[in-house]
């Protein structure tokens, strides 16, 4: 793919698939949202990170940058395979049709994969035991990841500056190789797991380009403190000789936190990252374009400059910009990766040198609609996007459409219905074919129309808002630590009628 095509498609996250007991995988629900996407007219899956979510759920602070989580594994594929039996899936609990059960799934998941690894042996033939060779050869990174899970499993915790070993704290090599035979089992289990999410990976990514879909992934800025990546690289970040965090990312306040955002992410020593040639960043996003077609930068502002806090809150020191790596990171990542399609998430307010950073390279910035009107607007923002841009009606942080458009109303403190908003009511209404019946529905079809209608080369509509689903169907509240993430799609939501729609009003405006 290139993002200069103009093509459109939806953000549903792999958790929230439907189809299978818990939370979504990469099995039957997948393809089949891949056949939606594909009947519908559909050229663009966005997702969010699928590395290992955090303990709130969040993919955005995982304990590694590179892996998958093992929790999207399908394991019917693992039963037709024969490293499981078809009792292993009949004893797993059904979860909420609308609601992803993580804590039900990290749960029951750990003993369906061990004795898949146990099976898998003791047997050969597969297509995973196929697959075993090419994988440890184009992963590198998977040893590192096993050994750093097999010591968190022997210590108890992920937070290795907790661990009683110092030299095993401190990633030492002889102290690794003595202890190696002791966890040795444990290291092959987790380079397994990674092993069987990268065939199912690949074999969706496969069946999705059949159908001429292409998978949009994205890349948090910033990594967890605990991490493998911090841990085998603490060179890297702003650490103490103690591996204490000297600094963390943040941002300063906003439109979603008045007081700001401290995220206890390290921060990275750019200047240590610029002496190795970005090697890290290098693999880290080589690794996500194996994964996607195209990638979006989280927080892209941080590559011009970052936001430098202090671990604890401190009334003396609220935080301080810094200047990052720019021009010469991405100079560099495109000497490697010559074609990399790169999105950079560039919302919030931004110094012009960011925007003039992402202009450099062609990258296309993000346009959302919920932040380009309210009552008080008089102008159609949506006409003056950039092509050159992917625009969409909002985003995983944002509010679902239909919850923001209540929102606009109660704003306005006023008893008349939504028409009271002559501009952005008449700009809305306009993009509705005639003789359409005015409603809350339409009117959220309106929005959808009028970005499906703008400039922008790449139009992506989050699936809550093509379903006009309320506010508690949203998938992020920035700020919030707990009720997130876990919103998941009704398989039958996906009708008929939604799909001839979206097709239509794609064809329509040439997508």
């Amino acid at each position: 793919m290139t993002l200069q095509q103009r093509m459109s498609g939806v953000l549903l996250p792999v958790s929230s698939l439907p189809g299978s007991p818990l939370c979504g995988n990469l099995g039957a629900g997948a393809r089949r949202f891949a056949d939606f996407l594909h009947q519908s007219g559909q050229r663009v899956w966005q997702m969010l990170p699928v590395n290992p979510i955090d303990e709130c759920f969040s993919p955005y602070a995982s304990i590694s940058a590179f892996a998958g989580d093992p929790i999207y594994i399908d394991l019917a594929d693992l039963v037709c395979n024969g490293l499981l039996d078809e009792s292993d899936l009949s004893g797993i609990p059904a979860g909420p049709k609308t609601r992803s059960a993580f804590h039900t799934v990290k749960s029951v998941y750990p003993s369906r994969l061990h004795k898949a690894f146990s099976r898998f042996q003791k047997t050969q033939g597969t297509k995973y035991h196929r697959a075993l060779e090419t994988f440890i050869e184009n992963n590198d990174w998977a040893g590192t990841h096993a050994v750093f899970c097999a010591l968190c499993e022997k210590f108890g915790t992920d937070d290795w500056t907790l661990w009683s070993d110092e030299a095993l704290k401190n990633a030492d090599q002889d102290a690794l190789h003595r202890i190696h035979n002791e966890i040795k089992e444990a290291i092959n289990y987790y380079v397994f797991e990674q092993l069987l999410f990268d065939v199912q990976w690949n074999e969706l990514h496969r069946y999705c380009r059949q159908r001429g879909i292409s998978l949009i992934g994205d890349v948090p800025i910033y990594v967890s403190k605990h991490s493998v990546d911090t841990w085998a690289n603490r060179h890297l970040f702003q650490f103490d000789a103690d591996g204490k965090m000297l600094r963390v990312a943040g941002v300063p306040a906003d439109s979603f936190n008045p007081d700001g955002q401290r995220w206890n992410s390290p921060l990275f020593d750019w200047d240590k990252h610029k002496e190795t040639h970005y090697d890290w960043w290098l693999h880290r996003l080589g690794n996500a374009f194996r994964r996607f077609d195209a990638v979006r930068l989280d927080h892209f502002i941080g590559f011009y400059n970052y936001f430098s806090m202090t671990p604890a809150p401190d009334p003396n020191d609220p935080g301080f910009w810094v200047q990052g790596p720019a021009d010469d990171f991405f100079e560099t990542v495109l000497k490697t990766y010559h074609d990399a399609q790169l999105i950079a998430e560039d919302l919030g307010v931004m110094k012009p040198e960011v925007h003039q950073l992402r202009d450099k390279f062609h990258f296309p910035g993000i346009n959302v609609f919920q932040f380009y009107f309210d009552f008080r607007r008089r102008s159609d923002a949506t006409a003056e996007w950039k092509t050159n841009s992917v625009v969409c009606t909002g985003t995983h942080d944002t509010n679902t459409a239909a919850a923001w458009f209540d929102e606009l109303l109660l704003d306005r403190k006023k008893p008349e219905p939504f028409w009271d908003f002559p501009f952005l009511f008449g700009l809305i209404k306009s993009s509705l074919p005639p003789d359409t019946p005015v409603n809350r529905q339409t009117i959220i079809w309106g929005i959808i129309r009028k970005v499906m209608s703008s400039p922008g080369n790449v139009a992506v509509f989050p699936m809550q808002d093509l379903l006009g689903l309320p506010t508690e169907c949203r998938m992020n509240f920035p700020g919030h630590a707990d009720g997130n993430w876990a919103w998941r799609l009704d398989a039958s939501a996906l009708t008929d009628e939604l799909t001839l729609r979206l097709r239509s009003w794609t064809q329509e405006f040439g997508r």
